[in-house]
């Protein structure tokens, strides 16, 4: 049922419409393979995800200079690769293996859910990633929206309530007519506190104890929608 006064949707992208740890994983592990580095890929895709937000959480708190998460990811890298010594990569090896976060596949229903629901709401993207990770990976999976919004472009980064704030502005909605999407529940408490409806969506295969906190972390009762799969939520929101 169509939620009311609710006229846009805004959804976060990496683990909850992308499948980061596997695009990371596989490729990871070919080259490991390769070179015969005995990489557990599986640590080394946990590491660079998690070492992205606390580089991330020290950029905003102004120790580090401004980088979008492409900047992001390539300086954490280099310092995955000090961890995991035995994975020998030139600098030209690394610029392309940062090229992986651009070809992040779906999860499985989620380009069918998105496209149903465009066709009830404005339906859109706020996530941390750079605009052209979001973008380039939405081509990748024939993913359409009617914008795309990265904390690059705009005065705060998620979590901080004002980046929630801010994309309902520029959507030209109030926040409570703006719908957060998201699979990790300390996201969508930020954009609740931020004044906008929530929609919990259950990604199995994210639902890890990792950075910045295990799934989920609070009751389900504290968001306006939850839904165990993309076609339960399209059938909650429709």
């Amino acid at each position: 049922m169509k939620i009311p006064g609710v006229k846009a949707l805004t959804f976060d992208v990496g683990g909850t419409v992308f499948d980061w740890r596997g695009a990371i994983e596989v490729e990871i592990q070919r080259q490991s393979d390769e070179k015969g580095a005995g990489v557990d890929a599986r640590q080394f895709a946990t590491d660079w995800r998690v070492k992205m937000f606390q580089t991330l959480d020290r950029m905003k708190a102004g120790e580090l200079p401004m980088l979008n998460a492409d900047g992001i990811h390539r300086r954490v890298l280099d310092e995955v690769l000090d961890d995991h010594a035995s994975l020998k990569l030139s600098v030209s090896e690394r610029d392309e293996l940062n090229q992986i976060w651009h070809r992040m596949k779906t999860w499985p229903g989620a380009v069918d859910a998105i496209h149903k629901l465009r066709d009830t709401y404005t339906t859109t993207v706020l996530t941390v990633l750079s605009f052209a990770i979001a973008v380039d990976c939405s081509k990748y999976n024939g993913l359409s929206w009617d914008g795309i919004m990265s904390g690059e472009f705009m005065d705060h980064y998620k979590k901080d309530p004002e980046a929630y704030q801010q994309g309902a502005r520029l959507l030209g909605h109030k926040p409570d007519e703006v719908m957060m999407v998201a699979t990790h529940a300390v996201d969508l408490m930020g954009a609740k506190m931020a004044g906008l409806k929530t929609a919990y969506i259950h990604v199995e295969e994210e639902w890890i104890n990792i950075y910045p906190t295990p799934e989920p972390v609070h009751p389900l009762d504290e968001f306006d929608v939850s839904a165990s799969s993309w076609a339960e939520l399209v059938e909650k929101l429709t």
